[in-house]
């Protein structure tokens, strides 16, 4: 029988907690997550003036395009100059204040569980704007939003086709230039196929590597899902859809592979983009998902290694739900193994900043002192929708303890210890935000100087770990 301890819900299952936060979650740690999940999708006030993703992604275009136009004869006047100057610094301001507002939701957070879970579906569908794809570049935190956060509390398959017909996720799986061989487009340009976001699709975001598909699976869907690409100027600056926003999905037909295809045995018929979707929808409901999912799920808040029921358990509530999420994350609040302190996860980079940043009290949300964390982010190369690959982060902890990650956040405490008020004293919320242990206690209690105490508690096992 679990102990559900208030320190595993809030440091566990959240983002670390905050003081003055104990009280609460103690009354009903398992009431106090469940709380948290008709509230999931809701967008948080930060975000508010974020701007849509076609808006983001049609700005972003026409940037690069500015650059490009300028720079093309290799003759840049004082004037293109300026422009160039402007273009840049909106971009870095642009970027800088949706990773500061990202980071502020996070710390701020009073329902950090569902935080979490929109990180760990983001992390699952993970998008990259570091790539060579410039209409990428604002619209990470969009996506993140219009993906993810929208569909929070609706069924697996609504995430899934949600995700794979963005216009993010289009552009960095480059769907954007996967043309049917034998479509009107194919035919006249001799170009074919990408099958990038087919196999990523398959492999990473549905059945698992080892899930039972193909090669010929791959290249199945990926004609499938010609045709679903975004609305950006083609050649001769025309629009797929000049009635459409610029920047928004669109389903072009003159760029789908036509027929029949075939897909894990079953054959779907050529009635336009619902032949990629009526793919996707079965692909959502494949036993093989059902476990990638589950193991997933088990292995970001349980443990790196975690126990075959638990997994098991999650498997059979996606698959007797029909993928749905909310009744998936009930479960998970349901395992016992989920309560167990004994199984761990040591926290990931931004974990780490993130629950320093919620155990010290009045710490000033500002724009510096957010620049300040998400610089250290970028040390830990855990820059937000900078992740190194499709796969997203990893979850293991041996690429978060390595010794140079180690030495930087021993850095980033010795800068946290110099910079908080004189007059703090960690010894005054160690027992708020960690659960008791003597050895920690004797410890921080027999510290030489304040800033000492709190080098010893952001330092130590018990703050370093999710248990």
């Amino acid at each position: 029988m679990a102990i559900y301890s208030p320190f595993t819900a809030a440091n566990k299952f959240g983002l670390g907690l905050q003081p003055g936060e104990l009280s609460e979650i103690d009354k009903d740690p398992k009431g106090w997550l469940l709380a948290q999940l008709p509230l999931a999708d809701r967008l948080p006030p930060r975000y508010a003036e974020l701007g849509h993703s076609a808006q983001l992604i049609e700005s972003a275009n026409n940037d690069y395009r500015q650059r490009i136009l300028i720079q093309q004869d290799g003759q840049i006047t004082a004037g293109e100059r300026l422009l160039l100057r402007a273009a840049q610094l909106r971009s870095t301001g642009l970027l800088r204040e949706q990773a500061n507002q990202r980071l502020a939701v996070a710390i701020e957070s009073d329902t950090p569980f569902s935080e979490r879970l929109i990180r760990f579906w983001s992390n699952h569908f993970s998008i990259s704007i570091t790539t060579n794809k410039p209409a990428l570049l604002y619209a990470g935190l969009a996506y993140e939003n219009e993906a993810i956060r929208a569909n929070i509390n609706r069924r697996f398959e609504d995430m899934l086709i949600s995700v794979a017909s963005h216009p993010v996720m289009l552009t960095y799986l480059d769907n954007t230039v996967s043309i049917g061989p034998n479509s009107p487009a194919g035919r006249q340009r001799n170009r074919g196929l990408n099958e990038n976001l087919a196999r990523e699709m398959l492999e990473l975001h549905t059945l698992g590597v080892d899930g039972g598909y193909t090669q010929g699976d791959v290249i199945g869907l990926a004609r499938m899902l010609t045709g679903w690409t975004v609305n950006l100027p083609l050649q001769n600056e025309d629009l797929p859809n000049p009635r459409g926003p610029v920047g928004s999905f669109y389903y072009y037909s003159l760029l789908h592979e036509p027929g029949n295809h075939q897909l894990l045995g079953k054959t779907y018929p050529d009635n336009g983009q619902q032949q990629a979707a009526s793919a996707l929808r079965d692909m959502a409901r494949h036993p093989s998902t059902a476990m990638f999912i589950a193991t997933k799920l088990a292995r970001h808040f349980i443990s790196d290694q975690p126990p075959a029921a638990a997994i098991t358990a999650l498997a059979h509530a996606f698959t007797n739900s029909g993928g749905d999420l909310p009744a998936l994350h009930r479960k998970l609040i349901e395992l016992d193994e989920a309560w167990d302190p004994a199984r761990k996860k040591l926290k990931t980079a931004e974990d780490f900043v993130v629950s320093t940043a919620r155990a010290l009290p009045g710490i000033p949300l500002t724009d510096d002192v957010l620049a300040i964390l998400n610089d250290t982010l970028g040390s830990f190369n855990q820059t937000p929708f900078a992740a190194p690959s499709p796969a997203g982060w990893p979850e293991q902890s041996e690429h978060w303890g390595g010794p140079d990650a180690l030495l930087k956040r021993i850095e980033f405490i010795n800068m946290v210890a110099g910079a908080v008020a004189p007059d703090f004293d960690a010894r005054d919320i160690v027992a708020l935000i960690l659960p008791s242990d003597s050895n920690l206690q004797t410890a921080i209690s027999r510290s030489e100087s304040r800033s000492q105490a709190l080098t010893l508690l952001l330092a130590s096992p018990q703050f370093q770990w999710r248990a």
